[in-house]
């Protein structure tokens, strides 16, 4: 089976992990976000969703028995990947 997945994830470095999230914020402000609404979505996602590192994504795949793995997309701190089980 293939499996697609595009997941908010954690740099494996934090100083880009800081960067990253300081330039996607930027990003919002520049179109037309509130620091309000920006606020809001942060607090509303934390303890709900936990990024992982893709390192750590890849070996969770790989013990659910998918024997490959490849990202086909990066943006910041987000990224699409791909996952084959034979």
């Amino acid at each position: 089976g293939v499996l697609i997945i595009s997941e908010k994830i954690l740099a494996e470095d934090s100083l880009f992990n800081r960067n990253f999230i300081k330039y996607y914020y930027d990003y919002k402000r520049r179109n037309n976000y509130s620091e309000m609404e920006i606020s809001q979505k942060r607090e509303a996602l934390e303890n709900v969703l936990i990024p992982y590192k893709l390192s750590e994504n890849f070996k969770m795949l790989a013990e659910a028995g998918f024997q490959h793995t490849e990202t086909f997309f990066k943006w910041y701190n987000f990224s699409g990947f791909i996952a084959v089980k034979n």
